[in-house]
Protein backbone atom coordinates (compact mmCIF):
# COMPACT_ATOMS: atom_id res chain seq x y z
CA UNK A 1 0.00 0.00 0.00
CA UNK A 2 1.31 3.44 -0.89
CA UNK A 3 0.59 6.84 0.57
CA UNK A 4 1.94 10.36 0.15
CA UNK A 5 4.28 11.91 2.70
CA UNK A 6 3.88 15.67 3.05
CA UNK A 7 7.31 17.26 3.58
CA UNK A 8 5.67 20.40 5.10
CA UNK A 9 7.78 22.65 2.87
CA UNK A 10 6.71 24.68 -0.15
CA UNK A 11 9.98 23.98 -1.96
CA UNK A 12 9.65 20.19 -1.79
CA UNK A 13 7.11 17.95 -3.50
CA UNK A 14 5.14 15.30 -1.60
CA UNK A 15 6.80 11.88 -1.92
CA UNK A 16 5.07 8.57 -2.54
CA UNK A 17 6.08 6.09 0.16
CA UNK A 18 5.08 2.74 1.61
CA UNK A 19 2.94 2.71 4.73
CA UNK A 20 3.64 -0.91 5.67
CA UNK A 21 4.66 -1.95 9.17
CA UNK A 22 8.45 -1.87 9.21
CA UNK A 23 8.57 -4.69 11.80
CA UNK A 24 11.40 -3.39 13.95
CA UNK A 25 11.75 -6.79 15.63
CA UNK A 26 13.01 -8.46 12.45
CA UNK A 27 16.74 -8.60 11.62
CA UNK A 28 15.95 -8.15 7.89
CA UNK A 29 12.66 -6.26 7.59
CA UNK A 30 11.29 -5.47 4.14
CA UNK A 31 10.71 -1.72 3.91
CA UNK A 32 8.68 -1.06 0.78
CA UNK A 33 11.34 -1.46 -1.89
CA UNK A 34 14.29 -2.88 0.01
CA UNK A 35 15.39 -5.03 2.92
CA UNK A 36 17.12 -3.39 5.87
CA UNK A 37 19.85 -5.11 7.87
CA UNK A 38 19.49 -4.76 11.64
CA UNK A 39 21.21 -7.85 12.95
CA UNK A 40 24.21 -6.31 14.71
CA UNK A 41 24.70 -3.57 17.28
CA UNK A 42 26.07 -0.18 16.28
CA UNK A 43 29.52 -0.90 17.71
CA UNK A 44 29.85 -4.32 16.06
CA UNK A 45 31.51 -5.16 12.74
CA UNK A 46 28.87 -6.51 10.36
CA UNK A 47 31.31 -8.22 7.93
CA UNK A 48 30.79 -11.76 9.27
CA UNK A 49 26.96 -11.58 9.41
CA UNK A 50 26.96 -10.15 5.88
CA UNK A 51 29.30 -12.93 4.70
CA UNK A 52 26.85 -15.46 6.17
CA UNK A 53 23.90 -13.74 4.45
CA UNK A 54 25.78 -13.66 1.12
CA UNK A 55 26.62 -17.36 1.44
CA UNK A 56 22.98 -18.23 2.12
CA UNK A 57 21.85 -16.08 -0.82
CA UNK A 58 24.43 -17.65 -3.14
CA UNK A 59 23.25 -21.11 -2.12
CA UNK A 60 19.66 -20.19 -2.88
CA UNK A 61 20.58 -18.66 -6.24
CA UNK A 62 22.59 -21.80 -7.12
CA UNK A 63 19.50 -23.88 -6.37
CA UNK A 64 17.30 -21.58 -8.49
CA UNK A 65 19.86 -21.61 -11.31
CA UNK A 66 19.92 -25.40 -11.22
CA UNK A 67 16.15 -25.57 -11.63
CA UNK A 68 16.16 -23.11 -14.53
CA UNK A 69 19.16 -24.73 -16.25
CA UNK A 70 17.39 -28.08 -15.77
CA UNK A 71 14.56 -26.83 -18.00
CA UNK A 72 12.08 -25.32 -15.56
CA UNK A 73 10.61 -21.93 -16.45
CA UNK A 74 11.71 -18.93 -14.37
CA UNK A 75 8.21 -18.55 -12.95
CA UNK A 76 7.83 -22.23 -12.05
CA UNK A 77 11.32 -22.36 -10.50
CA UNK A 78 10.64 -19.34 -8.27
CA UNK A 79 7.18 -20.68 -7.37
CA UNK A 80 8.66 -24.06 -6.41
CA UNK A 81 11.31 -22.50 -4.19
CA UNK A 82 8.76 -20.19 -2.56
CA UNK A 83 6.40 -23.09 -1.86
CA UNK A 84 9.24 -25.13 -0.33
CA UNK A 85 10.49 -22.28 1.86
CA UNK A 86 7.52 -20.06 2.75
CA UNK A 87 7.20 -21.69 6.16
CA UNK A 88 10.18 -19.61 7.37
CA UNK A 89 8.43 -16.26 6.72
CA UNK A 90 7.07 -14.78 9.96
CA UNK A 91 5.64 -11.27 9.93
CA UNK A 92 4.68 -11.10 13.58
CA UNK A 93 6.64 -9.84 16.57
CA UNK A 94 9.76 -11.98 16.87
CA UNK A 95 10.11 -11.01 20.55
CA UNK A 96 6.56 -11.99 21.53
CA UNK A 97 5.51 -15.23 23.16
CA UNK A 98 3.73 -16.23 19.93
CA UNK A 99 7.00 -16.75 18.02
CA UNK A 100 8.36 -19.82 19.91
CA UNK A 101 4.95 -21.50 19.58
CA UNK A 102 4.75 -20.66 15.87
CA UNK A 103 8.36 -21.76 15.24
CA UNK A 104 7.68 -25.12 16.87
CA UNK A 105 4.48 -25.54 14.85
CA UNK A 106 6.45 -24.90 11.64
CA UNK A 107 9.30 -27.22 12.62
CA UNK A 108 11.79 -24.33 12.83
CA UNK A 109 14.56 -24.04 15.42
CA UNK A 110 14.21 -21.27 18.00
CA UNK A 111 17.81 -20.36 18.73
CA UNK A 112 17.12 -17.78 21.42
CA UNK A 113 20.66 -17.39 22.76
CA UNK A 114 24.19 -17.20 21.38
CA UNK A 115 25.44 -20.64 22.58
CA UNK A 116 22.51 -22.39 20.87
CA UNK A 117 23.05 -20.42 17.67
CA UNK A 118 26.83 -20.95 17.62
CA UNK A 119 26.42 -24.70 18.05
CA UNK A 120 24.71 -24.84 14.64
CA UNK A 121 27.90 -23.67 12.90
CA UNK A 122 29.36 -27.12 13.52
CA UNK A 123 26.41 -28.97 11.97
CA UNK A 124 26.88 -30.96 8.77
CA UNK A 125 24.32 -28.74 7.02
CA UNK A 126 26.34 -25.59 7.84
CA UNK A 127 29.64 -27.20 6.89
CA UNK A 128 28.19 -28.21 3.52
CA UNK A 129 26.82 -24.69 2.95
CA UNK A 130 30.17 -22.99 3.60
CA UNK A 131 32.29 -25.39 1.50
Amino acid sequence: EKSTADPKARSAMPAVCGVEDRNRTAPFPFCGNRFEFRAVGSSQNCSFPIAVCNTIMASGMACLSGLIEGGMSHRDAVAKMFKENRHVIFTGNGYSSEWPVEAKKRGLPNLHNTPLALATFNSEKAKKLFK
